[in-house]
């Protein structure tokens, strides 16, 4: 199995800056708001690899 993480471009990373800070601006718990833009600014891909006989 392989798991890659990479950033996304751009427009992804500044949409993910704001969903971090929306905990300063709403009634938002940290802990919901800073997985989320974790999601957002990463690109995960996980490739599973099948067994040789």
């Amino acid at each position: 199995m392989t798991i890659d993480v990479s950033l996304r471009e751009l427009p992804f990373l500044a949409i993910s800056a704001g969903a971090a800070a929306l905990p300063a601006w709403t009634d938002v718990p940290p802990a919901a708001a800073l997985p989320v833009a974790i999601l957002v600014a990463a690109q995960i891909r996980v490739r599973r690899h099948a067994r040789r006989a």
